[in-house]
């Protein structure tokens, strides 16, 4: 039995042709279009709205597999911001409260 090329995986699952792909990697300049890495042993991931289908571009496997966590919602995602900012900055104040001295109260998240 043989296995469906490429082309016409990108087709049953994306709509899309092998060349589309090609030129979403070019306009990408062959890298992921969240963080910017190559990646360098698989091809980059079609990304696409599960509710759409419409493909939004190419991922590397960390940035697709974190999407797919965060369930593709921007509020997850704003809020996952806005808690790693929040925890940078109490971290900072843990810093500078071994510098000053122990009788500093941190606030907790």
């Amino acid at each position: 039995m043989a296995f469906p090329s490429r082309d016409a995986q990108l087709r049953a699952k994306y709509s899309i042709t092998e060349e589309i792909y090609e030129k979403i990697l070019v306009a990408q300049k062959g890298v992921c279009a969240i963080c910017g890495n190559h990646q360098r042993y698989k091809r980059l991931a079609v990304d696409h709205s599960h509710k759409t289908g419409q493909v939004r571009g190419l991922l590397c496997e960390n940035c697709n597999r974190g999407l797919g966590r965060f369930f593709d919602s921007t509020f997850r995602l704003r809020n996952a911001i806005s808690y790693l900012e929040k925890a940078e900055k109490a971290w900072n104040e843990v810093m500078k409260c071994q510098q000053v001295g122990p009788s500093v109260k941190l606030k907790i998240l």
